[in-house]
C-alpha cells in the first residue's frame, strides 16, 4: 500500500548475474543458460500479469508431480531456489547487487504496513516454494519487514482477484493515490485521552473487487492495530499542544489551520497513519 519504485534491473540482467556467479556447478550454469530464453518468457508472462493486476492467475508448480519436480525445462525447484540462495543473495556473488539495490529502494520503509516496519530481507511476492522461476526475478522481489513477511504474508498467494496483496511496484495507482483508510477519535472523559480506530473505506466509486483486496490487505497485515498503536504514541504530544493553543486564547479553527492541517498535508502518503490521525482530530476540533 505504499509504492515503490519499478526495479531498474531487468529479469535478464538478474538471469546474467546470476549465471555469472555459478561456479564450481557446470551441469547447473548449463541447464540455466539453455532455459534462459524460456525463464525470461516466463518473466515477462509476470510483468504481464501484474501490470494487469492477474498475478492470481499464475499457476503455482505442480506439487503432484514430487518433492522436487521440473519446473523449466529440466531446472527443477530445488535448482531455481538454490539459484536464489547460493547465486544472488550471497555477498560474494555478482547478483547481491541486484538484491542491495531492491532492499535499499525502500528506503529503510516497508511498502505493504506503510512505513511501519524497517524491510531487513526482500519478500517473494509470488512465493518461492510455489513459483521457483520467480525466485530472483526483481519484480518479484520486494522489500519487507519482518512482520509483513512472516506474520502478514508468509507463503500466502491469491488463486482469485480479490485475494490479491497489493503489490507495491506495478498495481494499480488508485491503491497508492486514492485515500481507503480513514480513523476515528474516540475521546475519553475527565482529561484521559482517548484512542483512535482504524478502518477501511474505500471510495464508492470503485469496483467490488478492488474494495475486497484493500480490506483483505487491512486485515492480513493488521494495519488497524498497528496504525493505532503509532497514532497513540503522538497522541499525548498533539494533545498537550491543543491544550496550550486553547489556553492561551487561540480558537479551535485557528488551531486546526495552524496545528492540525499541517499534519494531514505533510504525511508521507494519502493512506498513512498520520493522515488518518489528524483528520479525525480535525473533526473533533469542529
Amino acid at each position: 500500500m505504499m509504492r515503490l519504485t519499478e526495479p531498474q534491473y531487468s529479469f535478464e540482467q538478474s538471469l546474467i548475474e546470476c549465471i555469472a556467479g555459478i561456479t564450481g556447478n557446470a551441469a547447473l550454469r548449463e541447464k540455466v543458460t539453455i532455459s534462459r530464453p524460456n525463464l525470461i518468457e516466463g518473466a515477462a508472462h509476470y510483468l504481464a500479469a501484474a501490470a494487469a493486476g492477474k498475478l492470481y492467475a499464475i499457476a503455482p508448480i505442480n506439487a503432484a508431480q514430487g518433492q522436487d519436480p521440473r519446473v523449466v525445462n529440466d531446472l527443477t525447484k530445488s535448482e531455481l531456489i538454490k539459484i536464489y540462495d547460493q547465486y544472488f543473495v550471497p555477498p560474494e556473488k555478482p547478483a547481491r547487487k541486484i538484491y542491495n539495490e531492491l532492499l535499499n529502494s525502500a528506503k529503510e520503509k516497508c511498502p505493504f504496513c506503510g512505513g511501519i516496519g524497517t524491510p531487513r530481507n526482500l519478500d517473494h511476492f509470488l512465493p518461492k516454494a510455489h513459483f521457483p522461476q520467480f525466485s530472483f526475478a526483481p519484480q518479484n522481489l520486494v522489500p519487507a519487514c519482518r512482520d509483513c513477511n512472516m506474520d502478514g504474508k508468509m507463503e500466502a498467494y491469491a488463486t482469485t482477484p480479490e485475494a490479491q496483496f497489493i503489490h507495491p511496484y506495478s498495481d494499480s495507482s488508485i491503491f497508492f493515490q486514492e485515500q481507503w483508510i480513514f480513523a476515528k477519535y474516540h475521546v475519553q472523559a475527565h482529561d484521559v485521552p482517548g484512542h483512535f480506530e482504524y478502518a477501511v473505506l474505500p471510495p464508492g466509486g470503485w469496483n467490488e473487487i478492488d474494495k475486497r483486496r484493500v480490506k483483505k490487505h487491512f486485515l492480513d497485515f493488521d494495519l488497524g492495530k498497528r496504525y493505532s498503536i503509532k497514532a497513540a504514541e503522538l497522541l499525548g504530544t498533539i494533545l498537550q499542544q491543543i491544550s496550550r493553543l486553547q489556553n492561551s486564547g487561540m480558537g479551535n479553527e485557528t488551531i486546526s489551520a495552524v496545528l492540525i492541517q499541517p499534519g494531514i498535508e505533510k504525511a508521507p502518503f494519502i493512506n498513512h497513519w498520520q493522515t488518518g490521525m489528524f483528520q479525525s482530530l480535525k473533526d473533533v476540533l469542529q
